[in-house]
């Protein structure tokens, strides 16, 4: 049984990777000039309808390309890609340190990759499908042994 391109009606795991705080408010700071721009050169009125409209837009793009992170009873998904529970392979948690040097110097060119800038911690999930170009996967997480314990019930299941 196939599982690509279908999600499981139960998931067991739901993460969203949200931008930081951080990244808010760089977004609210450049919409916001955009504003002020638009406002000084052709009216207070514009301005204010400029900086709304692209605050709005910037935020609704924001919440439209937040990773999903989910696991149910027929796949791993990280945002549109997904991996059917049989071919998931060894599972390893990452700190700050070893997710960093895991997606620059270690990093293998083949790997899936859904990382999310903020997030420290990532797992590695390795793919044992043979006709499966990826190798593995490195997922950001704020929580990584929940997802791995996830991971781990739901196959073995």
């Amino acid at each position: 049984m196939t599982s690509e391109g279908v999600d499981g009606k139960s998931p067991v795991y739901k993460e969203r990777l949200w931008p930081s705080l951080g990244m808010w408010v760089f977004a609210f700071i450049m919409t916001a000039s955009l504003g002020i721009a638009y406002g000084r050169a052709y009216g207070s009125d514009l301005g204010i309808v400029v900086g709304i409209s692209t605050s709005l837009a910037v935020a609704l793009g924001i919440v439209v390309n937040t990773p999903l992170i989910q696991v149910d009873e027929l796949n791993f998904r990280a945002d549109r890609a997904r991996l059917p529970l049989q071919y998931v392979g060894q599972i390893k948690q990452l700190d700050n340190v070893q997710s960093r040097r895991a997606r620059s110097t270690d990093a293998n060119s083949n790997a899936y990759f859904q990382l999310r800038g903020g997030i420290k911690n990532s797992v590695i999930i390795e793919v044992t499908d043979p006709e499966d170009p990826h190798p593995y996967w490195q997922v950001s997480t704020r929580r990584p042994a929940e997802l791995i314990a996830a991971l781990v019930t739901v196959k073995n299941q």
